[in-house]
Formats: C-alpha cells, structure tokens, sequence
C-alpha cells in the first residue's frame, strides 16, 4: 500500500485514501507535473495531497494558488481544500475580479492558500501588483485551457521566471487527442512529458472506484424534406467553393469541393484574406473572395442546423438573416444570400410547413429524445437527465417542445450561460444558474437542457443519463460531457447523430481521437499491462478515421541567464557530467527556510543529487562539513554573525556566507555598491568565504561545485 506520511496539514480522517492518488501525488511533489484522470476519480484529492506534502519542504509562509476557468469551481475548490486541510480557515481565500485591484494585493500578501480565476491573477501579475516569489505550488485544474493566449500561459511563464524553485500541477480529465496537443499544453505549462500521470476508466487500479458507464449511439435519417432543404444549400456552398477554387484561394481541386472542404478550411481562409486586405502586395480578387468565403461559411452553418438541429431551428435562422439583410450595417454576403432566390424558395417552403404541419420541421432526433426520456423515468422516477445542446435556439425550442408534450414524468429546464443575446434570449446570471442547479438536484426539474456551459465548471448533481443533443468534434468536449454522469452511481451516455452527414464524420472523429488520447498518454509497458476491455462499459464501435495532422510549433528557449562564479570555483561541471547518485546517502540537507526563488531543489533533481528538507536554521548542509548560509546584507551585523560562524565552526570546518543582492533595489544611492564592498572587507579581513550573489543560478553554481569538489576529496580519502 503506497502511504504519504502523516503529515500536519492534512486532516486524515476526513479522506477516503486510494492507493492511485497517494501514488500518483508522490511522483508529482517537487516536480511539474500533468495528472489526467476521468471525471469522478478525485484529482482536487490529488492536488490536496501535493499541497500538504509540498509545504512540509517550504517555508512556513509559503503559498498555494490554486487556478480555476470558471467562479463555481473556484469555490467547489475552496471548499475541498479548507474541509481537507488543517490551515486556519482565515488563510483560506477566493479572489476574483470582484474583488477591486488595490485590495487584492493586500490580500494575497495575508492569506496563504488562495483560489483564483486564471484572468484575475494575470491582470495583477502584468500590471506588477505582486509577485511569485513566495508561492511554492500553483495547481492549473482543467489545464487542458493552457493553450494559445489563455491566461494559464502567461502565469506558468512568469511563476517559472521568478520562482525556479516553485511547483506546477496540471489537473485535467481531457489534455487533447494528439501527442502534439499533448506537448504543447506540457511546454505551456512547464511540465516536462516524464511527468504525465495518467489513468482511464480501464485501469485495473482505478475500475473498483468508477460506477459503470454504457455509451451508446443512435442515428437517424434526414427526412425527405430536410434531405431537400440539404441539397439546395449544398449546391449554392459548392457554387462558392468552386469560385473561390479558381480565383486560386483554396488549393483543393475537385468536382464536389463541398465533400473536401470543411468549416475549418474556411475559417482559416477568411483570415488570410484579412491578412491580405491589410497589407500592401496585390489585392486582385481578394475583396470578392472574402465576401463569397464569408458567404459559404453562412451556407455551411445552415448545413449544420438542418444536420443537428432541424428545420425549425433553420427557419428562425432564415428569418433573422433576412431581418438582418434590411439593416444599414449589414454586410454583402447577407445581403446576397438573402436575396438569392433559391435561399428564398426554401424559406417559403418552411413557412409554409410551419404553419400546415409544424412537424415537418422537427428533427427526428427530437422524438428519439422523447421516447428516451420517458423510457428513462419509467424505469428510474428518480433520474436527473442532462441534454447537451450546441445552440441556444435550441436550448429553448427543446424545452418548449418538451413543456407541450404534457408528460407528467417530464420537467425540463433551460441552462445557459450569463451572456444575454436578445430579449428573447437572455442570459442567466451565476445566482440563478445556481438556484436552477439546486432545483435540479432536489428533483423539482430532472432535466437540464444545457449549452456547452454545463460540461465543465459547475456542481451539477449527478446524473444517470446524458444525451448528447448533437455532435461535438472535440475529445475535450466530449470528455468533459461524458464525465457529468457514472460518478457515485451507473450512468450512460447516448449520442444522437444524423447519418450520412458531417454530423457522423464528427462523432467518429471524436471518438477516434478519444482512443488516441489515451494511447498517447500511455506508455508502452502501462498498455501492456493496464488496458482490459469491458464490453460492458464500452459500446460504441470505434472510428478508423484519421484525426487532422497539425505541425508542432517550435518550442520556446528555455530562459538562460549567466552565473559569474567560475573564477571562485575553478570550471564548472555540466549536470551531463554528474554521477548517477540516486543510491548514495543523502549528502546534502536544504532547510524549509531557505528562499524559493534560488531553484535549488529543483536543480538538485534534476541533476539527480539526492538531498533531503529538513527544518533547521541552516540553509544548506553538505556532508555534515560544510555550511552555505544565505545573508540579507541589509540586515548583516558583523559581530552577530561572526558569533554564530565561531559556534558553528566547532562541528563545521567550513561556513560560506551568501549575500543575496538578487533584485536588490537602492533605498538611496550607491546602496548596492557600498553594501558590497563592506561584505568584501569583512570577508578579507575575517579570512571567511563572503560570496555576493546577483542572480538566483549562482547559489546553486556553488552548491553543485562545492558539492562535486567535497564528493571527490570523500572518495579519494
């Protein structure tokens, strides 16, 4: 049984200990490191575990922030660590941006553990209203966001640079299908590919803790009218697609460009025309072009509504583009579309079903949907069922058509997010998001018919079924959906797709990368040993298709500064020249006191020289001989200190005084330089070691040195 030590800061009897997550926290103490563990599995555990153990090896008043996407988790988090942690509940503290600048400063400097949304800390961190230099462990939950400019980047970046020494844990059930997804959200984060932990719901050691989770799919057809509506618009999209082809702008040639090129393509095209049309080479054919591309993204959108949504849900889509067409500010490629008179004929043609048969334009996905819900509560009274959803037109057209179907077992409710589009489409504010997540969970509504707003960052109740309402392309998505039920109890999952339709060729592609993934993450010896197939847990059969190929941006220098050491210590030695020490007896002991922001520890592992933590006034203790000592010169008092090196030299034959002028600032003039020749006098006349330091890498210069000159001299004595 793998066990941490009992450890202060840990209240034991409030945690279920697993042996996966006390395994897993071991290997992530002290190292950056990425777990990845299915929705259920307990990674905040994890990131409790790793809090404890990393402050036992800091300084008492080191910090812990812990980063979140969204304010629901950020306070789901809060409340985990205070239940789990023995850390006075006054050192606890959520920040937001609701919290005004100036008082935030404040604040980070009094408390110790604190919870953030990853915008707020990056504001304070770019605007200089404190720094890192304190804070031993930043945990990134839902890392998978550390990507382009999110704001997790930034802050790895700047916690890097000015804490070397500092930790970084990724917690994420979902970190992209491709090993070049993969090393991308690792290098934004630090965090080096040996260091990824990951399990799946087929693990050996993790299965007696997941309730069972059957996955289906089922299809549907298009109706012979929406088979109709789908092939007009897909002959107005091929017509732009062939004219964008000949102008030269899209490269693939073929006679049916609509089964070659996807809505990607087109959205990378619109912005190389931007990029065209701002700069000064030859403009010939571009402006027409951005406004037929624009126009095909239009159509292709439609494609998607019929596929996924219906033909109602086109049809308000219709009406509004021809509202939209009337206005000044409209733009050409709505202005063309809704005069085209073949997009006209079929918004006659669905106006006219809307009001002789209505049913005509619900999607037949609607009325699986319906039979799925009432087999559901006959079965189970109690279920709570979640309906994922891409639109908000959706959203509510589902509910309404739900609310008319008169079935007593049935009481959905709309979930969106805050933002308000119209007034028949407003936003609901994080309060009422959460009354309606209470009635949820209290039964007075079992249905949740959520945008994408309900796959990740807020405490929805646990769920016996979750239907997919459409497809989404992306494993993360479908992860994070997936993961909202078969926590505390079974669940499935049923995903509804239009065949024959992008619809289809989306969800191979997700399931596709969803197996990559988890290969990816996996090695060799760990897919021998720990894959076994459930039949019962997985029924979906699984894609062949290929996910898109990306290139791997290069990766960014690591930050290089130079140390100016080598003439006190002779030539250094390259960490490629240091022995594989992991069996010798620990020679090297840092005390908890010693400041962060030098990187020592994390060198030392790096370098592979084993040391231990201990607490002790002492900073850094080698072979039991030999004591470096960090110095503030502003508060150096000769005599004082002359005292304790006369104490000490008694057991120590050697004492080396580290003054630290690592981001010194003068309070007045010359302070630096003054300060500096009194360390040299004192070190001339007292004949010690008095070393002043103005970059963080020179103390370790002289650990390493001093500690490689010491392990030679042992040997050869």
């Amino acid at each position: 049984m793998i066990e941490l030590e009992k450890r202060a800061y840990l209240r034991e009897k409030h945690l279920e200990h697993r042996e996966y997550q006390l395994k897993i926290a071991k290997e992530c103490v002290s190292k950056n490191s990425l777990v990845v563990l299915p929705t259920g599995l307990g990674k905040t555990v994890i990131g409790v575990y790793v809090a404890a153990e990393t402050l036992e090896k800091f300084p008492s008043k080191s910090k812990i922030l812990v980063l979140a996407p969204t304010r629901p988790l950020i306070n789901q988090h809060y409340d985990s660590f205070k239940n789990l942690m023995t850390i006075p509940e006054d050192q606890f503290l959520v920040l937001t941006g609701k919290t005004v600048p100036e008082k935030r400063v404040e604040l980070f400097q009094e408390n110790q553990i604190i919870f953030y949304t990853p915008q707020t800390l990056r504001n304070d961190l770019v605007n200089k209203k404190y720094n890192l230099e304190d804070v031993c462990l930043i945990i990134f939950d839902e890392a998978h966001h550390a990507t382009g400019d999110y704001a997790y980047t930034l802050i790895a970046d700047e916690y890097v640079d000015q804490n070397p020494d500092g930790t970084i844990l990724g917690l994420t059930a979902s970190p992209g299908a491709s090993k070049e997804k993969i090393k991308i959200l690792c290098n934004n984060l630090h965090i080096p590919l040996t260091n990824i932990h990951t399990r799946t719901r087929k693990d050996i050691d993790v299965k007696t803790y997941l309730k069972p989770m059957d996955v289906y799919k089922i299809g549907v057809n298009l109706t012979e009218l929406m088979r109709d509506a789908y092939l007009a618009i897909q002959t107005l999209l091929e017509e732009r697609l062939q004219y964008l082809s000949q102008l030269g702008f899209l490269t693939t040639k073929a006679s049916e460009l609509h089964t070659k090129v996807i809505r990607k393509d087109l959205i990378a095209l619109n912005t190389e025309l931007i990029r065209l049309v701002k700069g000064d080479g030859d403009k010939t054919g571009v402006y027409s072009a951005l406004s037929v591309n624009a126009q095909a993204l239009i159509l292709y959108h439609m494609l998607e509504l019929i596929e996924q949504q219906g033909l109602d849900v086109l049809l308000i889509y219709l009406m509004k583009l021809k509202q939209d067409a009337r206005k000044k500010t409209s733009s050409k490629a709505v202005k063309i579309l809704a005069s085209d008179h073949r997009v006209n004929q079929i918004y006659i043609e669905l106006k006219k079903n809307e009001d002789l048969s209505p049913k005509q334009l619900i999607h037949p996905k609607f009325y699986i949907l319906e039979k799925l819900l009432l087999q559901e509560f006959k079965n189970n009274p109690d279920s709570r069922i979640l309906v994922f959803v891409k639109l908000r037109d959706s959203v509510k057209n589902i509910v309404n058509k739900l609310k008319l179907s008169n079935h007593e077992t049935i009481k959905p409710t709309r979930f969106v997010g805050q933002s308000t589009k119209s007034k028949d489409d407003k936003g609901l504010p994080q309060k009422k998001q959460l009354e309606i997540l209470e009635q949820f969970k209290q039964g007075h509504c079992n249905i949740l018919v959520s945008t994408n707003v309900g796959e990740e960052g807020l405490d929805i109740a646990e769920c016996d079924l979750v239907i997919f309402y459409d497809v989404v392309a992306s494993e993360i998505r479908f992860i994070q959906r997936k993961g909202r039920t078969a926590r505390h109890r079974e669940g499935k999952v049923i995903i509804l797709y239009c065949k024959a339709t992008h619809d289809e060729i989306y969800m191979n592609i997700a399931l596709s990368r969803l197996k990559k993934m988890n290969i990816n993450l996996k090695s060799d010896q760990q897919l021998k040993t720990a894959y076994t197939r459930s039949p019962k847990e997985m029924k979906i059969e699984e894609s062949s298709i290929e996910d898109s190929k990306y290139e791997l941006p290069k990766m960014a220098k690591s930050h290089q500064k130079q140390g100016n050491l080598e003439s006190f210590l002779g030539e250094s030695v390259s960490p490629l020249d240091v022995k594989d020490n992991s069996q010798k007896a620990t020679e090297i002991r840092i005390s908890q006191s010693l400041p962060v922001k030098f990187g020592i520890r994390k060198k030392l592992q790096e370098d592979n020289i084993p040391f231990d933590v201990v607490k002790s006034i002492n900073h850094i203790t080698l072979f039991d001989r030999i004591i470096i000592q960090v110095v503030d010169p502003r508060q150096f008092e000769e005599g004082k200190l002359m005292r304790k090196i006369s104490h000490l030299n008694k057991k120590y034959p050697l004492f080396i005084s580290i003054f630290d002028f690592v981001n010194f600032s003068n309070d007045y003039q010359d302070e630096e330089r003054l300060l500096k020749q009194k360390v040299k006098n004192w070190g001339s006349i007292s004949g010690l070691k008095a070393i002043p330091i103005d970059l963080p890498e020179e103390l370790y210069f002289i650990v390493k040195n001093v500690y490689l000159h010491s392990t030679v001299e042992h040997e050869v004595s």
